[in-house]
């Protein structure tokens, strides 16, 4: 059955919490939720914020920091801007569907957009949606961002973007890479793109919505849940003492890696990455730590991940012969 839920409040932590928890209750339902937050950078399950986001900068103008527990890249949210989530049992996870939910909604304004890269949807050659996924042990789902009418000049002036990864898509600024959905047609509106979305579920998924609504103890858990959310444990990175720090643009996304090495051994190990599989991220992490400083064993546990995860296989190459080539100094 399909079910329409919409946010009640703006803020990111009870935001980002209803979507888990509603992923988390799920009972073979397909839903769509759309909701909004308000001056908001949001990072991605395995991203460092003190790299990815001009922090002080946010928090001096009383912005607030969130984390999601999906992979993917940083984003602004603001009420320019209007955030989606489909959730869906496991095996009916499409994202080739859900995307057509998403492209319905925008052509019927007469915008051309298209589905570019890992997860993003442009038009004109710019990005006006940035897509993650969730996939737990309940179900799964595919959220991301639609810039409306969204602050270009904060986006630029909260975000850090790499250089790598501006160059990869041929673009010299973050304010460059993007686009609003309004300059393209003006007559476009929060209210008028969340009806054409519902419209567009119900026609790609051949069934009529109904309204979601919460009980009262639901909603007590849901806030238990965004208090977890908008903790420092959860929010900051642990303080680390790295001897070497590591940092590459694969095809996947970006990586850095932090590690503590003794002679012959990797102690322990930090991993940031924009990486859409994020569990890979922690798997790696797992993986690295304690790990003796050979070959034979770096290599037996890459496979032992591989098919799971091929990204694993070929960070672990290139940090085996970055270690390789750096031995001397420490």
């Amino acid at each position: 059955m399909l079910y329409f839920a919409e946010g009640q409040t703006f803020d990111p932590y009870f935001n980002l919490a209803m979507e888990k928890w509603l992923c988390d209750h799920l009972e073979g339902q397909l839903i769509l939720y759309l909701w909004q937050n308000e001056h908001t950078v949001v990072i991605g399950k395995n991203q460092n914020p003190l790299k990815e986001c001009r922090l002080a900068a946010l928090r001096q103008d009383g912005g607030l920091l969130a984390r999601r527990c999906s992979g993917g890249g940083a984003v602004y949210h603001d009420l320019g801007n209007l955030n989606f989530t489909i959730l869906m049992p496991s095996d009916q996870f499409d994202l080739h569907k859900q995307c057509s939910v998403l492209l319905q909604a925008v052509r019927q304004f007469g915008i051309n957009a298209q589905f570019s890269g890992r997860n993003d949807l442009t038009v004109e050659g710019r990005k006006f949606s940035g897509n993650a996924f969730y996939h737990g042990p309940y179900g799964s789902f595919h959220h991301g961002t639609l810039l409306v009418d969204t602050d270009g000049e904060k986006v630029g002036r909260y975000l850090r973007v790499s250089q790598a990864k501006l160059k990869g898509n041929g673009v010299d600024s973050v304010r460059r890479r993007v686009i609003n959905l309004k300059e393209c047609a003006p007559d476009i509106t929060i209210d008028k793109l969340k009806t054409a979305l519902r419209e567009a579920m119900q026609q790609v998924y051949g069934q009529p919505g109904t309204p979601w609504s919460w009980t009262a103890q639901q909603l007590t858990e849901i806030r238990q849940l965004a208090n977890e959310y908008q903790s420092e444990a959860w929010l900051l990175p642990d303080k680390f003492q790295a001897d070497l720090c590591l940092e590459k643009r694969f095809g996947w996304g970006e990586i850095q890696v932090q590690l503590q090495l003794q002679p012959q051994r990797i102690t322990a190990c930090r991993l940031y990455s924009d990486a859409m599989d994020e569990v890979a991220i922690s798997t790696l992490q797992e993986l690295l730590q304690d790990c003796p400083l050979i070959p034979e064993a770096l290599h037996s546990r890459a496979l032992k991940a591989a098919a799971e995860h091929p990204l694993i296989p070929e960070c672990i190459a290139w940090i085996s012969q970055e270690i390789e080539g750096q031995e001397s100094t420490w």
